[in-house]
This record gives C-alpha cells, structure tokens and sequence, in this order.
C-alpha cells in the first residue's frame, strides 16, 4: 500500500488504525496533504471530503454522535485550524471523542511572516483533553516512539478515561505529495482499561439513610443519548411514593411516571407551592438542563441533599447545593443501590402527576384552539413526527419550544447543548445521517440557525435520510420572549437581527426540495405528506409572524396559570 513518505504520517496513520479509528473528515489543503493521502487509501478508514473547516468539525461531531465511536477530522495550516474550534469546544463539554489533526507548517516559520501560518500550539488550550505537538517528518527512533506513545495516550484519553477531544499538531515540511510503499504491520500501541466502580458498604449506607429522612426526593435527568438501560433503571425507582422522575426532551427516557414538560408544571406555582414541590433530595444523571424555571427553582429552594452521578462530572454544582459527588455511570449506580432504597409513605409523586396531569390539558386545550404561531405550528409538527425518525432540534427557540410537546414517540432527541450554539446545528445533524444512512432524521431549525449555518449543506454526500423543518419567524424570535428585550430600542436590528429571507433558494442550491407553509390550513395539508415521502430529501420552511409568537406564548402561559 502507497501512502505518504513522511514516516511520522505513517505510523500516526497506522496507530489510529490498529486503535479503532474509522472514521475520517477531511477539509480540502495542500498541507495535511500526506494525510489526505494516506488516510484514504488505508483501508481501515472510510474519508469523508468536506469543504468547510467549521462545519466540518460539526459534521464529524454529529458522527461521532451517531455512532458512538471517534471521528478524525482533518485540516490544513493556518485560520483553518481556528474554524474547527466551536465544534471543539461542543465536544468538550459534551464528552463527545473527536481526533483532531491539524497540519502545521515547520516550527521555524512560525511568526517569519511566512504563508498560512501561525501559532498552532495548543490553540484550543481550554477546550481540549490533551494537546500534542509531533513531527510529521518524524525519522529518529526517539521521534517514531514519540509519535506513537502520543498517538495511544491521546486516543485513550478521548475514549476511555478523560472522554472529549484531543488535538494532535502536526509539523509537515515540503515536499507534501511524495508516497511510498508502506508495510501493513501495525505499530505497537497501548490501551486503558477501566473497570465499573463500585460503591462502598459504608457509603451505600449513608445514601441509604438520607434518602429514607427525605419524603420528597427528585430525580432530574439533563441530556442523555438514549439508552434503554438507563430507562429501565428510572422506571424502577420512579415507583417509589416519595420519589419523582423529571426528565427533558433531550434525556430521551419516557413514561407515565415521569414529569416530561418541566416548564408546563411549575412556571406558575406560587411560593407555597413551590416550596412543597422542592425536593428534600436532589439526585441529577446526565448533562445539560434547557429549562431556566427549574435551575432557579433549585437555586432559591436548595436541598437538604444533593447526589450528583456521573462519570466525568461529578462534581459540577449548577443547583449550589451540592452534597455528594458519585463518580460514576448513572446505571451503575442505580443498579447497585436501588435495592438498598427503602419505601417511604409520601405523596410526593402523585402531587406532581396531578399537576403534571391538570397542565397537560390546560397545554392541550390552549394549542389546540389557539392562533397560528411557532406555538401552534411546532405543536402540530410534534404530532405528526412519525415513531422511527431521530430528531436534531436547534437552540434557542426551537429547543425551548420542543420541551413543551409530547416526544415520548420519537426515536431519539439531540440538540448541541454543551455550548449551547445555534452554530453548527444543520452540520451536526447531517454527520448523524450520513453515518446512518438507513435511519430517518429530522433536523427542526429556526430561520437565524439555519442560515448561519447553510455551509452545513456544501458538500457532496447525499443524506436522502434527512428532512429539515426551518420556523421562519424573521430573525431570532427568542429575543422577542426574554423579558425586558421590548424595552430596548436596539433590539430589532442588532440583538434579534430582523429579516426577511426564505430558504428557497439556497435549498435549489445545494439540491434539496423545498416547500413552504404561511398559515394553518397549508400547515395541516403539507405535514401529511411531508413525512410519508422518505424517497426525497426535503426542507419545509413555516413562516409565522413575529409580532403574534410573543403575545401566543404569554396568553399560553397565562391559560396554564388558571385553575
């Protein structure tokens, strides 16, 4: 097999093979050219080619998503390497294991005023696991091992014990486009094995005695790709009488049992009322919480206790309440102390299933007799979504509209909550389809979201499995909802960014059908076949007044506060 001639390039090459790698995105350049190369003729590596360093590192994120597994994304010297940074820093705070080689120019040219270089070094110093700096031209015995020890750390840091994104800089000297015959012998590596913790007699016993002095004890569960295990272990302790289960559309576990529309429940509960829903124990599993109202509930009724379980994060303290930081997988630990959990007489749980019960028919009530708006037009695409589709849902507005609706039909729910960007969201989602090509998926945008991020779009791979639904609301909507923002002068043209643009035309670009809605009754005839037809891929694009989506949701909210 011919692949480069920079020997470091090959056993970097080499050594992400023999790890597992198997995936590879790769941005167009002359410099990571002995890469390009060598990567897409190793036949361990299946290369995407993508045009834009930005959505790029989006896209591989989106994969790695998908499958679970780490991507490599790939880019040449200079500003390119900057653009792959939004998506880096998602992956972060995500955990998601991302192999980022940036090429680089040789250590002496930097800061000579030399072409498509600058300083590389550590460039995304606070949103990486572990940077490394290697010779691409690595010759010397000291080099090779070097490269290779790098290569077998960095890749186990990503995937086992520190999971996220780690960054390999690579100097590459000219010439870029030599190969050389390459044995097939894979280069000596290293793998980390960690095995499932468990939990002390002792401290199963303190849990155990906490949790039986509470009568109200709440389980809040943030982002969680779907895992069954992890809903069978939370329907289990959800039958407990002093126990509650609040889950969000991203945490991707269902059921009866569960308060699924945080927001719905207590946005108007007075402080009596509060005060008798706040938890006496607070047990939190998963990442990121969309719902401000119940971060500001916990913060202003802090716990008695608070178990934070996670394998990574235990010690992150977002309610100021902390108590008890459990450093594990929350299935693990559910598993090993559930049976320890004594029954408590309490009506906890059935005061919040009333409540949970009495707002859904207030919800229900209001969306389906209320005016065309993002309200009424994400309510009625939430019924329609089918069973099998796995939906990538934008942020700001269209995230914190989707905990509204009932999700529990749908395959799987992501949305980018680690930074919590609008960059990135259509690149995201079409790195997912691409990597599960006979699964369905459904990205639902807003209008500022997915036109700042169209280059998601530019490449050549044929996501046929992917629709897009684009709310067009003439700007950044969410502006209009925050409190205080009618106030400002300023707010229309440099804080929600008004205009007046449809996606009509990019869609005919870039080879996608388009179709678009401005009032109910089109709403309701195009959502019948909108789904049905798998065979194209297709953007719908709903406009809805940006004046009325304001005044829907506060008449909303207020029909949800009467008794």
């Amino acid at each position: 097999m011919k692949l480069s001639d920079k020997t470091g390039v090959q056993h970097i090459v080499k050594s992400l093979a023999s790890l597992g790698l198997k995936e590879v995105v790769i941005c167009p350049g002359s410099r990571n050219a002995p890469f390009t190369i060598s990567f897409n003729r190793h036949p361990a590596f299946n290369c995407s080619s993508v045009r834009d360093e930005r959505s790029a590192a989006f896209f591989a994120l989106g994969k790695a998503i998908e499958l679970k597994q780490p991507v490599a994304v790939v880019c040449t010297s200079g500003s390119a390497a900057l653009n792959f940074a939004p998506a880096i820093s998602e992956a972060y705070y995500q955990r998601i294991p991302l192999i980022v080689i940036t090429a680089d120019r040789p250590k002496e040219w930097i800061g000579q005023g030399d072409g498509q270089t600058i300083n590389q070094s550590d460039i995304y110093r606070n949103y990486i696991r572990k940077s490394y700096d290697l010779n691409g031209d690595a010759v010397s015995n000291s080099d090779i091992w070097l490269v290779r020890r790098s290569l077998s750390e960095g890749f186990n840091i990503a995937t086992v014990s520190d999971k996220g994104p780690v960054h390999f800089n690579i100097s590459l000297n000219e010439p870029l486009y030599v190969t050389s015959e390459v044995d097939e012998v894979s280069p000596r590596y290293f793998r980390e094995v960690i095995s499932d913790v468990l939990i002390s007699k002792e401290a199963i016993s303190n849990l155990s005695e906490q949790f039986y002095s509470c009568k109200k004890v709440m389980v809040l569960a943030g982002q969680y790709p779907a895992d069954q295990f992890l809903q069978d272990r939370l329907e289990a302790v959800s039958h407990f009488k002093n126990l509650i289960v609040l889950t969000e559309s991203t945490a991707n576990v269902h059921h009866s049992n569960f308060i699924e529309n945080i927001d719905q429940c207590i946005t108007h509960l007075n402080t009596e009322e509060t005060e008798d829903f706040a938890p006496e124990l607070l047990i939190t599993v998963g990442d990121a919480i969309v719902s401000k109202r119940i971060k500001k509930l916990l913060r202003d009724h802090p716990p008695k206790y608070h178990w934070n379980v996670h394998p990574f994060d235990a010690m992150m303290d977002t309610y100021q309440s902390l108590t008890c930081a459990i450093k594990m997988e929350p299935v693990s630990f559910f598993n090993q102390i559930e049976s320890y959990l004594p029954g408590i007489i309490s009506d906890y749980r059935d005061k919040w299933l009333q409540l949970k019960e009495d707002k859904r028919t207030k919800h229900n009530e209001f969306c389906a007799n209320c005016g065309y708006s993002d309200l009424k037009a994400l309510y009625k695409v939430f019924e329609a979504i089918p069973q099998d589709i796995s939906v990538h849902v934008s942020n700001s507005s269209p995230i914190r509209y989707a905990q509204l609706f009932d999700n529990s039909h749908i395959a799987e729910t992501w949305c980018n909550r680690g930074t919590s960007g609008i960059d990135g969201c259509t690149a995201t989602v079409v790195g997912a389809a691409a990597a599960a090509p006979k699964k369905k998926f459904l990205l639902i945008t807003g209008d500022m979201a997915f036109y700042y991020d169209i280059n998601g779009l530019w490449n050549d791979l044929d996501v046929q499995n992917l629709k897009i639904i684009i709310i067009n609301n003439g700007g950044g909507g969410i502006f209009r909802i925050l409190e205080g923002s009618d106030r400002i002068d300023e707010r229309e043209k440099f804080i929600e960014s008004a205009m007046n643009s449809t996606a009509e035309q990019m869609a005919a670009h870039h080879g996608w059908e388009y179709l678009a809605v401005k009032d109910e009754p089109e709403l309701d005839a195009t959502l019948k076949t909108f789904f049905s037809n798998q065979t194209k891929r297709t953007i719908l694009e709903i406009f809805t007044d940006a004046e009325k989506n304001p005044e829907v949701l506060k008449q909303y909210w207020n029909y949800l506060k009467e008794k």
